[in-house]
């Protein structure tokens, strides 16, 4: 009965286990040479194909479509109009706004507010009017006149003695009600602040106006292509609805998501092979351009979306059309290195490959670098040509 020997040499820093054959059956060992060469990790992924400066674009004010000007697949330029839709308020809008703006300066500049201009121009007061009349300073009030000068009629006749200065005073009171009563006349300055209040307030109205006029109509932002058209003349729109999206077609990305584990490997920049789905047999070339920092959870799957860019874009490719990505996570060119399968690695992280020396397999504590998909990088502990277990 053959018995087993287990022998312990220390060779260095690394650590062989001897284990003695015995006379046991099963399976002959599969052996595999440590060999110099390449060895890239990759994660892959599905996404789509997706414009890299796209925009969703909606009317501002909502309202019936009179006209849509462009169709899908159409190529436009910045400031073209895209889509309308029926501007007959708005338009009132405006010119009530300008009338109303051009009574209010007509008042200013006449410097009152009781003419028919500033009657007109009164319609456009706002809080700014009341707060300005508000905050205006109270007269001070008429002096009652004493007991030796307040005579009865009888003794001394009005009719016969000139105007005192409290009289004129009074009969000079602001005709526009602003005072108190009597008192020193203030109601100048009050009634330019106001109607200049007037004026601004037209002004903040018109503007107004024109915005909601601008907002009737979509005009494309970038250089594009048509890429949606939600609805035609005669729809009803919905203020801030997407009804046209228009994209860069020039610069065209692959949107894909990956998993936690995969997107913790991936950076911007890194390097990585597009196919796509109508083609299996073709690869371009692309390169990491985004990677989202938040995650979308799926059937308690975490997930993270990455967009893959595209050196030259495919001359047929569509927007939304399917492929697959492999990113490069990690590479390292002309290294000793094993399969994956011939490396174990235990919960401490220290990693093991079994090594045929003579009539003998011994266990071998190794550093690895890269772990990729098909080999791993052996940094220690392995030379050129040895026979590793597989």
């Amino acid at each position: 009965m053959a018995t087993g020997v287990i022998g312990v040499a220390l060779i260095g820093a690394v650590t062989t286990v001897a284990v003695g054959t015995g006379g046991g059956s099963g399976a002959a060992p599969t052996y595999a040479t440590v060999a110099e060469g390449a060895v890239t990790a990759t994660a892959g992924a599905a996404g789509n194909v997706t414009s890299a400066d796209s925009r969703d674009l909606a009317f501002s004010t909502s309202g019936t479509v009179q006209r849509v000007y462009v169709k899908v697949g159409a190529k436009v330029r910045a400031g073209a109009r895209l889509a309308r839709v029926d501007q007959t308020e708005a338009l009132e809008s405006v010119a009530a706004a300008r009338a109303a703006l051009a009574a209010a300066e007509a008042a200013e500049s006449s410097g009152s507010g009781t003419t028919s201009s500033g009657a007109a121009a009164a319609t456009t007061t706002d809080r700014a009017t009341i707060a300005l009349a508000a905050y205006r300073p109270t007269a001070s009030p008429t002096p009652t006149p004493s007991a030796k000068t307040s005579t009865p009629s009888s003794t001394k006749r009005p009719s016969t003695r000139p105007s005192t200065p409290q009289n004129t005073r009074t009969s000079r009171a602001p005709a526009s009600g602003n005072s108190s009563g009597g008192g020193t006349p203030q109601g100048g300055t009050t009634s330019a602040a106001q109607l200049e209040a007037r004026v601004i307030q037209a002004k903040n109205t018109l503007t107004q106006a024109e915005r909601a006029l601008a907002g009737t109509v979509i005009k494309a932002p970038i250089d594009g292509t048509v890429l949606a058209v939600n609805g035609h003349a005669g729809d009803t729109a919905s203020a801030s609805s997407t009804f046209i999206t228009i994209g860069d077609l020039n610069e065209l990305q692959l949107q894909a998501t990956f998993s936690q584990n995969d997107v913790a490997h991936i950076r911007v920049g890194q390097e990585a092979k597009i196919t796509l789905s109508t083609d299996s047999t073709k690869t371009y070339a692309g390169s990491v351009t985004h990677v989202d920092t938040n995650a979308t959870t799926s059937d308690q799957l975490v997930k993270y979306g990455v967009m893959i860019a595209f050196d030259d874009v495919p001359s047929k490719v569509l927007i939304g059309q399917s492929g697959t990505v492999s990113v490069t996570t990690a590479s390292a060119a002309d290294v000793l290195h094993v399969p994956s399968s011939a490396v174990r690695t235990a919960a401490n992280g220290t990693s093991t490959v079994r090594v045929r020396q003579g009539d003998r397999t011994v266990t071998r504590t190794v550093k690895v670098g890269v772990r990729g998909d098909t080999y791993v990088e052996i940094t220690s502990g392995l030379s050129k040509g040895e026979r590793v277990v597989t």
